[in-house]
């Protein structure tokens, strides 16, 4: 009973790090997406919000792409909402030009009002949710919110696969606006 138990932690603790591993990944690669595409700095709000998905709507946005139903099935069982954050320590450790990224720290909530409030002008952060994996860690959607003032968002997801141990994006949908 003893050993079963001590492997099923075991277990559980490898699956937690490999979550873990992926999760900063993904990150990474969205984060250095963003820079490249916006060629402007930023902020990254802490707060992981979640990622949308819905099976019916992601078939007829992405009519032609051909991805197992298996996977999306997996994507909406695995699409759980929590109240996590990114850590700051995994914003210290990206290696892009600091000039992107206004701030080390990823932003609270009150601290992105407080900058909408303060400066009364354009900005630019970005929240990035918290990924949705298939139970291989081998696809992923993640959604991202570029935040530009009070009222004013856009938003999109990005369908990514892992290739030879490295996450690459394969199409991005979900576009919206407000």
């Amino acid at each position: 009973m003893k050993k079963a138990f001590k492997i099923l932690v075991l277990l559980i603790s490898i699956s937690s790090f490999s979550q873990n591993k992926s999760e900063n990944e993904v990150f990474k690669k969205i984060v250095g997406h963003e820079i490249e595409k916006n060629k402007s700095a930023f902020y990254i709000e802490c707060k992981k919000p979640q990622t949308s998905f819905n099976i019916k709507e992601f078939k007829i946005e992405n009519e032609g792409f051909v991805i197992s139903e298996t996977i999306l099935n997996e994507f909406e069982k695995n699409n759980i909402n929590t109240n996590e954050v990114w850590n700051s320590e995994l914003m210290k450790q990206l290696e892009f030009n600091s000039s992107h990224i206004i701030n080390t720290n990823c932003l609270t909530q009150e601290e992105t009002e407080a900058i909408f409030k303060d400066t009364n002008k354009r900005q630019n952060i970005i929240s990035i949710s918290k990924p949705i994996f298939d139970n291989n860690f081998e696809n992923c959607i993640v959604s991202t919110i570029s935040s530009h003032s009070f009222q004013n968002s856009s938003g999109k997801s990005y369908f990514l696969k892992n290739v030879n141990g490295i996450w690459t994006i394969v199409m991005e949908f979900n576009y919206w606006i407000s």
